[in-house]
C-alpha cells in the first residue's frame, strides 16, 4: 500500500537526547487528538514529516477554503534541558481503516522513526480514552505497555491505573505495540477515562488528564489555557443539557383549581 514520508527538514541525529514519540490519533470524543496537539502548540513543536497514506479514508479536507489531501504529520521539538527528553509528536486527520493498513501503518512507521534516528528512539506513548460509566472529577487514567518494569514508573503517577485486561482497538493499541515487540523501543499506551454523550463531540476534561500525566512525567512546559477554555465551554454545554432533560423529565404541575379535571 502506497506510503510516502516528505521531510521538512534534516534531523541533527548527533545531538538527539532521549527523543520520546507521542502519539494522538483521533478517537472517541477526539480525546487523544486533543491531548497531544495541545501539547504539540505549547511546545511549538515544528512540522518534521507529512505522511501520505492510501489506507487514509477518501475524504479532502477543508480548513478555511484550503483543499488538502488526509495526512498524519509528524512534529519534533528538541529539548534545551541537558538530561530532558526531544519529542516527536505524531497526530492525523483520520486512522487508517483496515486492519491491514493499521498494522502496514505501525511497521513501516517504526521502520522509518528508526532509520532517521539512527535507532536512538527511547519509547513510543500512544494516548486514547476509555469509555467508563462513572467518571472521575479528574479522569483517571489507565496505563499499560510491552515493558512492566517502564508501566510502573507510570503508576507512581497521581491518578493513574493498571488497565488490567481488555483490548485497544486501532492504531492508537497496535503502534505502541508493534514498536515493543520487534525491538524498535518500549510501548506505552494511556488512556483516559472518558463519559461520551451525544452532544459532545470533544472530551477536554479527558484530555486533560493525559496531558496532565505527560507534562509530570517528562517534566514537559506546557500552557493549559486552551485546554481550560474548552473544558469550561464543555460544562457549560452540558449544564445548559441537564436543565432541559431535568424540565423535560418533571412531571406536570396540577391544577387544583375548580375548573380542573384530568384527561
Amino acid at each position: 500500500m502506497y506510503i510516502n514520508f516528505e521531510k521538512k527538514f534534516e534531523l541533527e541525529k548527533e545531538n538527539l537526547r532521549n527523543p520520546i514519540v507521542l502519539i494522538g490519533w483521533p478517537g472517541i470524543a477526539l480525546v487523544a487528538k486533543l491531548a497531544i496537539t495541545s501539547i504539540q502548540e505549547s511546545l511549538n513543536a515544528e512540522e518534521f514529516l507529512n505522511i501520505q497514506y492510501f489506507d487514509f479514508p477518501p475524504k479532502s479536507v477543508v480548513e478555511k477554503g484550503s483543499l488538502e489531501l488526509p495526512s498524519a504529520k509528524v512534529y519534533y521539538k528538541p529539548t534545551d534541558k541537558e538530561e530532558g527528553n526531544d519529542f516527536f509528536i505524531l497526530s492525523a486527520d483520520y486512522q487508517p481503516q483496515n486492519p491491514e493498513g493499521v498494522f502496514e501503518f505501525s511497521k513501516t512507521f517504526c521502520e522509518e522513526m528508526h532509520k532517521l534516528t539512527d535507532g536512538k528512539i527511547r519509547m513510543y506513548v500512544s494516548t486514547g480514552a476509555m469509555i467508563s460509566d462513572v467518571v472521575h472529577d479528574t479522569p483517571l487514567v489507565y496505563v499499560c505497555g510491552t515493558d512492566q518494569d517502564l508501566v510502573q514508573t507510570f503508576l507512581r503517577m497521581e491518578n493513574t491505573k493498571l488497565y488490567e485486561g481488555g483490548y485497544i482497538s486501532g492504531a492508537n493499541g497496535i503502534l505502541p505495540a508493534w514498536a515493543g515487540a520487534n525491538n524498535y523501543a518500549p510501548g506505552i499506551c494511556l488512556l483516559a477515562e472518558t463519559l461520551p454523550l451525544p452532544m459532545m463531540t470533544l472530551d477536554p476534561r479527558s484530555s486533560k488528564a493525559l496531558v496532565t500525566l505527560l507534562k509530570d512525567y517528562f517534566s514537559i512546559d506546557m500552557d493549559f489555557s486552551k485546554l481550560n477554555e474548552k473544558i469550561k465551554e464543555m460544562e457549560s454545554i452540558f449544564e445548559s443539557f441537564k436543565k432541559q432533560a431535568d424540565q423535560f423529565m418533571k412531571p406536570p404541575s396540577e391544577d387544583r383549581g375548580s375548573d380542573s379535571y384530568f384527561r
